[in-house]
Protein backbone atom coordinates (compact mmCIF):
# COMPACT_ATOMS: atom_id res chain seq x y z
CA UNK A 1 0.00 0.00 0.00
CA UNK A 2 1.46 3.57 -0.75
CA UNK A 3 1.99 6.40 1.71
CA UNK A 4 0.62 9.30 1.05
CA UNK A 5 2.55 12.74 2.39
CA UNK A 6 1.11 16.13 2.04
CA UNK A 7 3.69 19.38 2.26
CA UNK A 8 3.29 21.83 3.57
CA UNK A 9 1.78 24.97 1.73
CA UNK A 10 3.96 26.81 -0.69
CA UNK A 11 3.73 30.08 -2.42
CA UNK A 12 5.11 30.53 -6.02
CA UNK A 13 6.32 28.72 -8.55
CA UNK A 14 9.35 26.99 -7.04
CA UNK A 15 7.81 23.95 -5.25
CA UNK A 16 9.61 21.56 -2.99
CA UNK A 17 9.37 17.73 -2.23
CA UNK A 18 11.24 15.32 0.55
CA UNK A 19 14.15 13.17 -1.37
CA UNK A 20 13.01 10.01 -0.81
CA UNK A 21 16.89 9.24 -0.05
CA UNK A 22 17.89 12.60 2.42
CA UNK A 23 14.75 13.70 3.60
CA UNK A 24 15.79 17.28 2.60
CA UNK A 25 13.91 19.20 0.30
CA UNK A 26 14.04 18.68 -4.00
CA UNK A 27 13.10 22.44 -5.58
CA UNK A 28 11.60 22.49 -8.71
CA UNK A 29 9.67 24.69 -11.30
CA UNK A 30 6.71 23.28 -13.52
CA UNK A 31 7.87 26.13 -15.53
CA UNK A 32 11.47 24.97 -15.76
CA UNK A 33 10.66 21.02 -16.49
CA UNK A 34 11.34 20.87 -20.31
CA UNK A 35 14.65 22.81 -20.19
CA UNK A 36 15.93 20.17 -17.84
CA UNK A 37 14.64 17.21 -20.07
CA UNK A 38 12.45 16.49 -16.39
CA UNK A 39 15.75 15.59 -14.36
CA UNK A 40 15.48 16.80 -11.10
CA UNK A 41 19.10 16.29 -8.70
CA UNK A 42 18.60 16.85 -4.60
CA UNK A 43 21.10 19.07 -3.74
CA UNK A 44 22.10 17.76 -0.83
CA UNK A 45 22.59 13.53 -1.61
CA UNK A 46 22.52 14.18 -5.19
CA UNK A 47 19.70 12.08 -5.66
CA UNK A 48 18.61 11.77 -9.24
CA UNK A 49 14.91 12.24 -10.38
CA UNK A 50 13.34 12.17 -14.22
CA UNK A 51 9.79 12.99 -14.60
CA UNK A 52 9.48 10.72 -17.56
CA UNK A 53 5.99 9.77 -17.21
CA UNK A 54 3.94 10.65 -20.14
CA UNK A 55 0.72 11.03 -18.18
CA UNK A 56 2.33 13.37 -15.43
CA UNK A 57 4.06 15.06 -17.96
CA UNK A 58 0.98 16.02 -19.55
CA UNK A 59 -0.65 16.74 -16.77
CA UNK A 60 1.87 19.21 -15.66
CA UNK A 61 2.11 20.89 -19.14
CA UNK A 62 -1.50 21.31 -19.15
CA UNK A 63 -1.21 23.28 -15.73
CA UNK A 64 1.93 25.16 -17.32
CA UNK A 65 -0.45 26.24 -19.60
CA UNK A 66 -3.27 27.04 -17.13
CA UNK A 67 -1.50 29.48 -14.88
CA UNK A 68 0.19 31.32 -18.40
CA UNK A 69 -3.78 31.63 -19.24
CA UNK A 70 -4.62 33.23 -16.37
CA UNK A 71 -2.14 35.50 -16.23
CA UNK A 72 -2.50 36.43 -20.14
CA UNK A 73 -5.85 36.66 -18.62
CA UNK A 74 -5.15 38.99 -15.71
CA UNK A 75 -6.66 41.98 -17.05
CA UNK A 76 -10.13 40.74 -17.86
CA UNK A 77 -10.06 39.12 -14.67
CA UNK A 78 -10.19 42.03 -12.79
CA UNK A 79 -13.44 42.62 -14.06
CA UNK A 80 -14.71 39.10 -13.36
CA UNK A 81 -17.06 38.05 -10.42
CA UNK A 82 -17.95 34.79 -9.36
CA UNK A 83 -22.22 35.45 -8.14
CA UNK A 84 -23.48 32.99 -5.15
CA UNK A 85 -26.29 32.79 -4.08
CA UNK A 86 -28.04 31.45 -0.69
CA UNK A 87 -32.06 32.18 -0.39
CA UNK A 88 -32.48 35.85 -1.09
CA UNK A 89 -28.90 36.99 -0.38
CA UNK A 90 -26.22 37.31 -3.15
CA UNK A 91 -22.55 37.53 -2.81
CA UNK A 92 -19.96 38.74 -5.64
CA UNK A 93 -16.50 37.87 -5.23
CA UNK A 94 -14.08 39.36 -7.37
CA UNK A 95 -12.56 36.03 -9.60
CA UNK A 96 -9.14 37.70 -9.67
CA UNK A 97 -9.40 37.39 -5.58
CA UNK A 98 -10.85 34.12 -5.92
CA UNK A 99 -8.17 32.60 -7.58
CA UNK A 100 -5.37 34.33 -4.85
CA UNK A 101 -7.18 32.40 -2.29
CA UNK A 102 -7.53 29.06 -3.43
CA UNK A 103 -4.35 26.77 -2.73
CA UNK A 104 -3.94 24.15 -5.67
CA UNK A 105 -2.64 20.87 -4.72
CA UNK A 106 -0.39 19.14 -7.11
CA UNK A 107 -0.34 15.17 -6.99
CA UNK A 108 3.37 13.74 -7.77
CA UNK A 109 3.99 9.47 -7.14
CA UNK A 110 7.50 9.24 -5.80
CA UNK A 111 8.08 5.48 -6.36
CA UNK A 112 5.08 3.91 -3.66
CA UNK A 113 4.70 6.86 -2.21
CA UNK A 114 2.03 10.03 -3.50
CA UNK A 115 3.46 13.37 -2.49
CA UNK A 116 0.73 16.12 -2.31
CA UNK A 117 2.06 19.78 -2.84
CA UNK A 118 -0.39 22.57 -1.53
CA UNK A 119 0.76 25.89 -3.20
CA UNK A 120 -0.70 29.05 -4.40
CA UNK A 121 0.49 30.90 -7.99
CA UNK A 122 -0.14 34.75 -8.12
CA UNK A 123 -0.28 37.06 -10.84
CA UNK A 124 3.13 38.41 -10.09
CA UNK A 125 4.96 35.11 -9.54
CA UNK A 126 4.82 34.08 -13.15
CA UNK A 127 8.10 33.94 -14.97
CA UNK A 128 8.18 34.93 -18.41
CA UNK A 129 8.19 32.64 -21.16
CA UNK A 130 10.97 32.57 -23.13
Amino acid sequence: MSKEQTIPFQKGHDLEFPCTHCGKDVTFSVFELDSTQGKLQCTHCEQNYLFNDPKLLHQLRLFENLCRQIHASEEILSNTSIGINVGSHAVEIPFKLLLTRFNSRLKLQMGKDEVIIAFRLEPQQMPVKK
